[in-house]
This record gives C-alpha cells, sequence and structure tokens, in this order.
C-alpha cells in the first residue's frame, strides 16, 4: 500500500515529491489518485503542487508546517542520496563563515533549473535559483562548490586573510586535487582561475602539480 510505502520510507515533515514515488504495480496515474485519498483523509498534507509531508506535530503549535529553507534544499540541492545542486554566491560565503551578510534572497546552482537564473517561490520565501554550469553529483560537488565561491570571493569577504584561510581550510578539509581543478575549472569564468592565482591557493591542492606549477 502507498501509505505503508510512505511510512517507511519518509519522517514526519520531510518533504515528498511525487515524482519519487515508485512502487511495484501502481502507475503514476494511480499514485496520484492514492496520494489524494491520503491527503483528503489527513494522512499526509500538500505542500505545493507535488510536494507533500506526513504531519509533524507540536504539543504547543499543533500541526507543523513544511519550512521553506528546507523544501528548496530537498527540491534543489539534495534528496534520497542524490546530489543536484549546492548554496552559492552570498549564501555560501555567509554559510562558510566568509561573510556576516545573510543575504535576503538565498542563492542555489542546482542541475534543477532550465533557465540560467530566476527567481523562485518556495512558500512564501523567494529564491535565486541558477543553473548549474556543469552537472552536479557526488563526486564532483565540492569542488565546484569552491569555484563557486572563488567565483566572486573578493565580493563577500568580509576579511581578505581570514576568507583565505576558509578556503584552505576547505582544499585541506575534502583533499581536492590538482585533477579535479583541472577537469572543472574550464566550466566557469575566467575569475576562478584569477582568485586561485591571487590568494596563493596552487600548493595547497593535494597531489597538484599541475594547480603548483600554474596557478602558484
Amino acid at each position: 500500500m502507498l501509505s505503508e510505502f510512505i511510512k517507511e520510507n519518509y519522517e514526519p515533515g520531510e518533504p515528498i515529491f511525487l515524482q519519487d514515488i515508485k512502487t511495484d504495480g501502481m502507475s503514476d496515474a494511480n499514485i496520484r489518485q492514492k496520494i489524494k485519498k491520503l491527503t483528503d483523509e489527513g494522512e499526509v498534507i500538500r505542500y505545493e503542487q507535488g510536494i507533500y509531508y506526513i504531519p509533524k506535530m507540536s504539543r504547543l503549535k499543533g500541526t507543523l508546517t513544511l519550512v521553506p529553507d528546507i523544501v528548496a534544499r530537498y527540491k534543489y540541492i539534495s534528496r534520497m542520496g542524490r546530489i543536484m545542486g549546492d548554496y552559492a554566491g552570498r549564501t555560501l560565503a555567509n554559510k562558510m563563515g566568509i561573510s556576516m551578510q545573510v543575504p535576503l534572497k538565498e542563492e542555489i546552482t542546482t542541475n534543477n533549473m532550465a533557465a540560467i537564473v530566476r527567481e523562485v517561490y518556495v512558500g512564501n520565501r523567494v529564491y535565486v535559483v541558477r543553473r548549474a554550469p556543469v552537472e552536479v553529483n557526488e563526486g564532483n560537488h565540492i569542488v565546484l562548490q569552491l569555484f563557486e565561491l572563488l567565483k566572486d570571493i573578493d565580493e563577500y569577504s568580509d576579511d581578505e586573510q581570514d576568507a583565505r584561510q576558509q578556503v584552505i581550510d576547505y582544499i585541506r578539509r575534502f583533499q581536492i586535487t590538482r585533477d579535479a581543478v583541472d577537469r572543472y575549472i574550464g566550466y566557469f569564468p575566467l575569475k576562478v582561475y584569477k582568485s586561485i592565482y591571487e590568494m596563493r591557493l596552487g600548493s595547497e591542492f593535494a597531489a597538484n602539480e599541475f594547480a603548483a606549477n600554474v596557478f602558484a
């Protein structure tokens, strides 16, 4: 039954995307009918078209609705073990501690956007969502996130030296290699190359003869 499938695979308050539900012996049309029935019975709540959740209760506030930031993360960044995007721009700089400024509109880069850039509503919040320059996946999202940060880091950083140290810590923590740099830097503006050179990051890339010889 669809009800059992949902309870086994989702926690209360976790976004459920209709497109992700696949059960043996049920067509998409049948799943849509069943989810409508579960919604009418109150077992799930419709957040917006194609997105549902199991009600989560609070003693003080009753039934809690989904938080837009959680829905946006599931919709554009990662869900069900699949990575498809990352935070970007001022949002990324803030999350990494490079900027103390909290942007009014969170910025995201993702595979799940046909337009180059759009402002989209999730619940009552507006997000700036950009199409990723190259497909984001589990194997490359770390280096792509670094390049997203370096693209305009001079605009975001509150302290140049602190920003450099934060980037170095990131490179070391994830052991970003010269191969990863070489493979993906061509998808980004020359400003990324310039930031690597000016911040003297070349020697920090693990096993990175390419970076040491070209960027240092």
